[in-house]
């Protein structure tokens, strides 16, 4: 196993891309490799840009992995696909061993409307 880190921050952008918090059951995958079986997670925040969520799953920092997150309503899930950017170990182990940072990699303008109708993110417009 190698060792977890977190990079050091370059340009806080938190302001720019607002997160909301929560905690949600989640399903996530890797993807590519040979692990590609469904894992559950607990979602802590998401933004436009990434999310952060707990699992016992061990993901190495910068591998591929799949969130699906459901709609308000509960009736589909919505792929993003990301990066672990951030791995730590989660010291309280109640939701996850693990904490991981994801950015979202190919976003489209009807995933970023996902996020803004079923998690409360606004518009940029807004």
């Amino acid at each position: 196993m190698s060792k977890l880190s977190r990079p050091a921050p370059k340009n806080n952008k938190r302001s720019a891309n607002p997160r909301v918090v929560m905690v949600k059951t989640i399903k996530a995958r890797m993807l590519g490799g040979i692990d590609r079986d469904l894992f559950q997670g607990q979602l802590i925040n998401v933004s436009k840009t990434g999310a952060q969520f707990y699992s016992n799953k061990f993901i190495e920092t910068n591998a591929s992995v799949v969130l699906d997150l459901d709609s308000l309503d509960g009736s589909h899930s919505v792929a993003f696909e990301g990066r672990a950017v951030w791995a730590r170990k989660n010291p309280l182990k109640t939701m996850g061993r693990y904490a991981y940072g994801v950015n979202f990699e190919k976003m489209t303008p009807d995933l970023v409307k996902f996020l803004e109708m079923n998690y409360s993110l606004a518009s940029a417009a807004e």
